[in-house]
């Protein structure tokens, strides 16, 4: 399958949508690419042909070399002298190395938050976690997946979470690491819903940073993240 053929495709959430008309070249077609990887549109292991990017985005061969370093930074794309650009393969021991480094970070920088945040970030984090309950009840209610929509969601909350310790190297690793686990979970065959364990660990969240209970929140967090090693026997 060509690239053209997968870029081409709506693509929500983890998402190009809403890339503004005055966006740079260099920032579209990184937005489309980085939305088609995290969709799992583009298979591990495949290439990134400089040539039908540019053909795909309608822009020279400078935009698409620019976005795709900057995806190479980030950990989506991976490069060598004889292969190109191409899309890294998916393997049980990075996976479980993600899952570790998140949990290192994530528990550590949530329990600060929790424990330090103000009635502002308390708010945001509520409107977050209220967005993603709405899209899981139309979920609920429909017989169309919203799974795109709900990774979105789902992030948003989560890197809500670490604003309130307000370390700006700690949502950056978080950043790229939730970014892995999207590809990962992309490449899973999905339930037909989200688990219960999920929704009731982000609901012990909530209940953590109403009370400002850190000791919770860092339990909690711990405890979701462990959960997704056994998402991988599903692959």
């Amino acid at each position: 399958m060509k690239i053209e053929d997968t870029l081409e495709r709506p693509i929500t959430s983890v998402s190009a949508q809403n890339v503004p008309s005055s966006a740079s070249l260099i920032d579209r077609a990184y937005a489309h690419l980085r939305a088609a990887i995290l969709a799992g549109r583009l298979a591990p292991g495949s290439k990134l042909r400089i040539r039908e990017m540019c053909s795909t985005f309608d822009v020279g061969p400078t935009p698409v070399r620019e976005a795709l370093s900057r995806l190479v930074s980030q950990g989506l794309v991976a490069t060598q002298s004889h292969k190109g650009f191409y899309i890294p393969e998916l393997t049980q021991g990075e996976f479980r190395d993600i899952i570790a480094q998140r949990r290192l970070i994530e528990s550590a920088t949530v329990r600060t938050a929790v424990e330090t945040g103000n009635l502002q970030w308390r708010e945001q984090v509520l409107n977050a976690y209220h967005n993603m309950q709405e899209i899981e009840r139309t979920w609920q209610a429909s017989r169309r997946s919203f799974w795109c929509e709900w990774e979105e969601a789902n992030r948003a909350f989560h890197m809500m979470l670490v604003e309130g310790a307000g370390s700006r190297w700690a949502s950056r690793f978080l950043y790229m690491l939730h970014d892995q686990c999207t590809r990962y979970r992309a490449a899973m065959r999905r339930a037909d819903f989200i688990s219960e364990g999920v929704q009731e660990d982000h609901a012990q969240l909530v209940t953590a940073v109403r009370t400002g209970d850190g000791a919770l929140a860092e339990q909690t967090i711990k405890t979701h993240i462990d959960r997704l090693p056994e998402l991988y026997k599903t692959m």
